[in-house]
């Protein structure tokens, strides 16, 4: 019984001591995928009262700046995040208008010559956004695509 332990644990031994082919793979790393972000900017002009939006667009993702510049009056400056959807762009803008800071709702449907802005009734939501209050009760102002400057 001692013998055949013996033999087996040698057969074992020199079984693991035998070199065993390796399989080598080459792998070539992918440069990492390029984002191409797509600048679009638009204007409306009302008597002396513009309205001027910067999009950048990286796959769905859409941000950039929305200014309402009327004339003699304060301005109201936002910066703004979101989603697209198709060709509708649901975004939380950061706004600065008459020394108030809040955070509102701000829809966007944008097509090859132009960018339609809602505007409504909003209601603060409990997290502290102004949302629309009835999305079916928006109005529109359509801006005209321009060169960014």
């Amino acid at each position: 019984m001692k013998t055949t332990i013996a033999i087996l644990a040698s057969g074992l031994l020199l079984a693991s001591c035998q070199k065993k082919e390796e399989k080598t793979e080459t792998t070539i790393e992918q440069p990492a995928a390029t984002t191409v972000t797509e600048k679009q900017c638009y204007l409306k002009v009302i008597a002396k009262d513009s309205i001027i939006v910067q999009v950048e667009r990286d796959g769905d993702s859409i941000h950039g700046i929305y200014h309402w510049k009327p004339f003699e009056k304060d301005k109201k400056i936002s910066t703004y995040k979101g989603v697209m959807n198709g060709n509708t762009a649901n975004v939380v803008a950061s706004s600065q208008q008459e020394g108030m800071n809040y955070k509102e709702e701000v829809v966007f449907i944008i097509t090859d010559k132009n960018l339609e802005v809602k505007f409504g009734e909003m209601v603060e939501g409990k997290d502290g956004v102004w949302k629309y209050k009835d999305m079916n009760a928006t109005s529109k102002e359509v801006l005209d695509k321009v060169d960014c400057k």
